[in-house]
């Protein structure tokens, strides 16, 4: 995976090999299968540049159906849905060799002014600086070096208050950013973006259970993602990524989660995943 700013950024970099159709670069990676919030975001990106620069992501809703291979570089066929006046509609069918993995539906909107309002952003949590890095916390809580998180080294990602149960379902709150500075491209912050919010998400499922999420007990991945974007952001400053998890079931977990920046709403998500029992 990325290891560098500069790594991540490059996954975005995709290869134009026909009309509406683009190949996607493929990092290295000691995951058997692909990071879901990779193939998101460059599918996402794929969406993007078929619509003019001026019309902005707002939304996207997206299908985990087949595991990413990680040698088999990804294809994206961009379709046309509709151009109106202020928002245009893609959807964008992802394969692997001749297999369908994911498909997504985006729509873009010119800016407009208009209501504004915000939902408050969490008081009780401790700051950047004052929050472990993920890397330590698991590491003091299982006491043995996580190999894994080093797929992310790109980001800075840090446990802003300890998981904990709640009538309400699991709730986990972490500090994220990008290692290094990021270019003022809004759409690459958006990419980047839809790429976070699938590192931790579905693992707050868990939290209401005496289950590691990490452990041989749980079968996890993703089935489906959806994600708003409110606000312009920036990946490469802190964000505050609030996430619950209301319901357990069926042995699917669903969680939602929010993104504050500068203490406004900038970004919601929502997603359901496998969280089957085994062994």
């Amino acid at each position: 995976m990325p290891a560098t700013t500069k790594d991540l950024i490059q996954l975005f970099d995709l290869v134009e090999v026909g009309k509406d159709k683009f190949r996607g670069p493929q990092p290295d990676t000691q995951w058997q299968r692909l990071f879901g919030g990779q193939v998101m975001a460059q599918t996402l990106v794929a969406a993007m540049r078929t619509v003019p620069e001026s019309r902005a992501v707002h939304s996207l809703h997206g299908y985990f159906l087949r595991p990413g291979n990680r040698r088999e570089p990804l294809r994206f066929g961009v379709e046309h849905i509709r151009d109106g006046r202020t928002f245009s509609a893609r959807r964008v069918i992802t394969r692997q060799y001749d297999s369908v993995i994911f498909d997504l539906n985006v729509s873009f909107q010119e800016q407009e002014e208009g209501l504004t309002h915000s939902a408050v952003q969490p008081e009780s949590v401790a700051s950047p600086e004052e929050s472990s890095s993920l890397t330590q916390a698991l590491e003091e809580r299982f006491g043995t070096p996580i190999r894994m998180l080093s797929e992310w080294d790109a980001l800075d990602v840090r446990l802003a208050s300890t998981p904990v149960p709640s009538q309400n379902g699991g709730v986990m709150r972490a500090w994220v950013r990008t290692q290094e500075p990021m270019p003022g491209d809004q759409r690459l912050h958006s990419a980047v973006l839809a790429y976070l919010t699938d590192l931790l998400l579905l693992s707050v499922s868990t939290v209401q259970h005496e289950v590691e999420f990490l452990s041989p007990q749980i079968q996890a991945a993703s089935i489906d993602h959806a994600m708003w974007f409110h606000r312009p952001a920036r990946c490469d400053e802190w964000l505050l990524y609030d996430m619950v998890s209301p319901s357990a079931s069926g042995a699917r977990g669903f969680c939602q989660g929010r993104l504050f920046q500068n203490g406004q709403l900038v970004a919601s998500c929502a997603q359901e995943g496998l969280i089957r029992l085994v062994g």
